[in-house]
């Protein structure tokens, strides 16, 4: 099939290229045209393991072209255009900023190809969807939804292996032409109506930090009580009903997804009609535990007469060099504001504006080293070297 993607983010680009690999002609738009000329000159604006592979093989490459401009697309060939444009938290309104999508479903429900599956990919809420249509003059129900499940640091693995594949739309002929797309996987398609198709999206962004926030709430019940976490969460996770995976501690978790996803949860209900406390309070859990982890490192440092602290890993998690709502950063600042001595290591990402070093060599001696999340091998192996020599101390916030 001829395939447009609108926007070359992580899942705008991890979705074009995947679909290159499997032979389908890809053109992606996007309105940064200095991000458009680096993509035409096979340079890809973010890193994501095995995407660069992909991105640079030859057959791949040439299925796919790059453009600024709508005008500039051949339309009259195209079967499907994903919309995969930025939906973040407007901090003024509380709620998704809807600019960008506006945007381009006006572009190309102005076009002559009335045959077009137009799909939105970017997360947004339904009846947000209906205020965006009527602001364009578009029929809301002529559009599809095909919500992502792609996780940054392993987004190229889980397009080629998807836990399923969810089509929301009430034109047939539409999802039957998403579905026909997705044949080549081995995995369940759900075809169901657009309201469903993004609940879906939303509400596995909701289980996903509530598991995360149990995993934390639970590190400081054992650590108030004595418990070795280690072996409690094992004894758990063991239980086939729970699971190990996601089950993880961490100094809180972060990103682009989870933290505006469950805003915008909490946006789709009246509070005075629907009460939900668990879904309510997620958010205010994840804030207690940041602040736990930080009066944890507050008070090995003062019992362990360190001079500073160090926090290793700047992105949100490991494999990914996103810095939105990084629990590192939001750590730092506090840290800062309150007069400690705090630097972020990060061998791979600069972290403009804050007091950072790029190798372990340039850690002051006499620190607390607080690893963020999982490092290389050989980079935590270079870190328990520095440190036993430096009389530094490294602790583990995620384990």
């Amino acid at each position: 099939m001829n395939i447009v993607v609108v926007g070359t983010g992580y899942v705008g680009l991890v979705t074009g290229v995947g679909f290159s690999e499997l032979g389908h002609n890809v053109s992606f738009i996007d309105l940064d045209e200095a991000k458009v000329n680096n993509l035409f000159n096979k340079k890809i604006p973010f890193y994501e393991p095995n995407l660069e592979d992909y991105f640079q093989k030859d057959e791949n490459f040439k299925r796919m072209s790059f453009y600024s401009s709508y005008s500039e697309l051949e339309w009259e060939s195209t079967d499907i255009v994903f919309i995969c444009v930025q939906t973040p938290n407007n901090s003024e309104t509380n709620s998704v900023d809807t600019k960008f999508l506006e945007s381009a479903i006006s572009e190309i429900s102005q076009l002559d190809n009335h045959n077009i599956t137009i799909t939105v990919k970017s997360t947004i809420p339904p009846y947000e969807i209906a205020n965006v249509c009527k602001n364009v003059g578009y029929d809301k129900n002529l559009l599809t939804f095909n919500p992502e499940f792609l996780r940054e640091g392993s987004a190229v693995h889980d397009f080629f292996n998807p836990d399923r594949v969810v089509i929301g739309g009430l034109d047939s002929t539409k999802t039957n032409k998403l579905k026909e797309l997705y044949k080549e996987f081995e995995t369940e398609i759900i075809i169901t109506d657009p309201i469903s198709s993004q609940l879906i999206k939303y509400l596995a962004n909701t289980y996903l930090p509530l598991r995360l926030s149990f995993v934390n709430e639970a590190t400081r019940l054992a650590d108030y009580s004595g418990a070795n976490l280690v072996d409690v969460l094992k004894g758990v996770g063991l239980d086939s009903r729970i699971g190990s995976h996601y089950f993880r501690p961490s100094p809180s978790w972060g990103g682009s997804c989870f933290p505006k996803d469950l805003v915008e949860v909490n946006n789709f209900y009246n509070k005075e009609e629907l009460n939900l406390p668990l879904i309510s309070n997620i958010i205010d859990s994840n804030n207690e535990h940041l602040n736990w982890t930080i009066s944890q490192l507050l008070n090995l440092k003062k019992v362990n007469s360190l001079k500073s602290i160090v926090l290793v890993g700047a992105a949100f998690k490991e494999d990914t060099d996103d810095l939105r709502n990084s629990p590192t950063l939001d750590m730092y600042k506090l840290l800062s504001d309150d007069g400690v001595d705090v630097v972020i290591l990060d061998t791979e990402i600069d972290v403009p504006n804050h007091s950072y070093v790029s190798s372990v060599n340039d850690v002051k001696p006499n620190s607390l080293i607080a690893i963020m999340y999982p490092q290389k091998e050989n980079f935590s192996k270079e870190l328990s070297d520095y440190s036993s020599k430096n009389n530094c101390i490294i602790y583990y916030p995620w384990s």
